[in-house]
């Protein structure tokens, strides 16, 4: 997966997007980014030296609740 910036600033704007989007259809290939996303956040959260354990943990489940509504 090839990101931009640190993985919880590509959740925030995950996070952003999806919320802009509410009510109306996005890609599929858009929710699969999104959903392989969380899977890469959950994924750096395992690292012994991640430095923001808790905001990726906030940020994940910020991210399932706006993918679980879709």
């Amino acid at each position: 997966m090839q990101l931009h910036g640190s993985i919880l600033e590509n959740l925030e704007n995950a996070i952003a997007s999806a919320r802009r989007l509410r009510g109306h259809p996005v890609y599929k290939d858009t929710i699969t980014y999104w959903s392989d996303l969380v899977q890469e956040a959950r994924r750096a959260r395992q690292e012994p030296s991640c430095a923001q354990f808790d905001a990726l943990g906030v940020a994940i489940a910020r991210l399932e609740s706006e993918l679980a509504e879709r």
